[in-house]
């Protein structure tokens, strides 16, 4: 695998090469090399700040009704967007409670807010799809993290991600 070998394993100016993982680490003084995100997950929007998509997704769980959410961010828009997926158990009850997506990106972005993200981290856009996420339909991995290609095929040709103006190429 030429190809895969030539961009995982880099010659950098010093003269040694270096294994690139995808991961972004922060070294410790004691040498330890902590493993703090993943750099796929990382989007520049348009402004040219970064979001990471997984912090945004993680404290997404902590408003209440939310339990399967998956952000979305391109470097050609300014703000992100986020598809709310149904649970099992329990969200129809929420979304009543909430009344509209707009109630949940209210309560989206007072939560967040309070979490001191940055106003461009926190999605302006919100919907609530009934699709139950499972390993078996492809849009979580066996471990249950998503799987955020299949999630943006799956919403962009249904067109759920182009009636938040997200448009992505089929």
């Amino acid at each position: 695998m030429e190809k895969k070998n030539t961009e995982d394993f880099r010659s950098h100016p010093d003269g040694k090469v270096w294994f690139h993982t995808g991961d972004i680490g922060v070294m410790h003084p004691d040498g330890v090399l902590q493993i703090v995100d993943r750099k796929k997950d990382l989007v520049k929007l348009a402004g040219g700040e970064y979001v990471s998509l997984g912090k945004v997704e993680a404290m997404l769980k902590a408003v209440p009704g939310i339990t399967s959410c998956v952000v979305f961010a391109k470097s050609d828009m300014n703000y992100c967007c986020c598809v709310v997926s149904q649970p099992e158990q329990g969200w129809k009850g929420a979304r009543e409670q909430m009344g509209s997506d707009e109630n949940l990106a209210k309560a989206i972005f007072k939560e967040l807010s309070s979490k001191k993200l940055a106003r461009f981290e926190i999605p302006t856009k919100v919907t609530v799809v009934d699709d139950i996420w499972t390993p078996e339909t492809g849009l979580v991995t066996a471990a249950l993290k998503v799987n955020r290609n299949n999630l943006r095929k799956t919403y962009a040709g249904n067109g759920v991600l182009s009636n938040m103006g997200y448009e992505f190429p089929q």
